[in-house]
């Protein structure tokens, strides 16, 4: 009788311990840090001390129907994936171009936005009317962008100026420090209707065709949840809404889909 009661009591203290180990894990769980950019309006920017914008508020929605908790760690453009690649950040959604040579290095969920580069100008140029136009000018676009690759590879260009922040390219543009500005489509109609003050104007036909993904390091465990939660916001009308409400008018395809 006294060696089974040792036995149960043994028994008893090693599940004791594998609770308390448990309940120890889970209290050390800390929340994502999600990387989300300064201004890249409207997907995600910071007015008045808020993180605001289309991708702050489809990535609450992802998050949620995902089961993930985070919190959102604004910066500039350039500094994403070095944040990502150091583990400053979990994760990043900042307009992050899906392309080869950033799937080299990184994790990208299914995308969520399908956009495309396009050619910004002043209201008065007539030199410019789509990428031929270009030969011989200036064109600024953000330093580490699709746009900026797509850009160095544009021949005879006189130059491609990058700045950190894109919203100071649109104002060298305004004051015709350059000639053009390209960059993801949505930004630029967004500039042309907030503070473009009538000086802007898009010509040409997209120049190519892009789509945004989340971010992670290629060992990211969550990649395969977000990827669900994409759907599931693109299926119950979550991403429709947030898209009429930030872009204006429906989106032409449903992310998942």
């Amino acid at each position: 009788m006294r060696f089974g009661t040792v036995i149960k009591n043994r028994v008893f203290l090693l599940i004791c311990l594998l609770a308390l180990a448990a309940t120890a894990g889970c209290s050390n769980n800390k929340p994502l840090k999600v990387g989300v950019e300064n201004n890249f309006r409207p997907f995600t920017y910071t007015e008045g001390g808020e993180i605001k914008g289309f991708e702050v508020e489809l990535w609450q929605a992802i998050a949620e129907k995902a089961n993930i908790e985070y919190e959102l760690v604004p910066m500039e453009a350039v500094e994403l994936n070095e944040a990502v690649t150091s583990g400053e950040v979990d994760l990043a959604i900042a307009g992050l171009t899906v392309n080869k040579a950033r799937k080299d290095n990184f994790a990208f969920s299914e995308p969520y936005f399908e956009t495309g580069l396009v050619i910004l100008t002043t209201a008065d140029n007539t030199d410019i009317q789509d990428k031929k136009g270009l030969a011989g000018k200036v064109v600024a676009t953000q330093t580490g962008s699709s746009a900026y690759t797509y850009a160095g590879g544009i021949e005879g260009l006189k130059e491609v100026r990058g700045y950190a922040d894109i919203s100071e390219a649109y104002n060298q543009l305004k004051n015709k420090k350059v000639d053009a500005v390209i960059f993801d489509e949505r930004s630029v109609h967004h500039f042309m209707q907030t503070t473009g003050d009538g000086k802007v104007k898009m010509v040409g036909e997209v120049l190519n065709k892009e789509s945004y993904g989340v971010m992670a390091t290629k060992e990211s465990r969550y990649i395969g949840r977000i990827n669900q939660a994409i759907t599931a916001v693109g299926n119950d009308g979550t991403y429709e809404s947030l898209y009429a409400k930030w872009m204006g008018g429906q989106p032409k395809k449903l992310p998942g889909q």
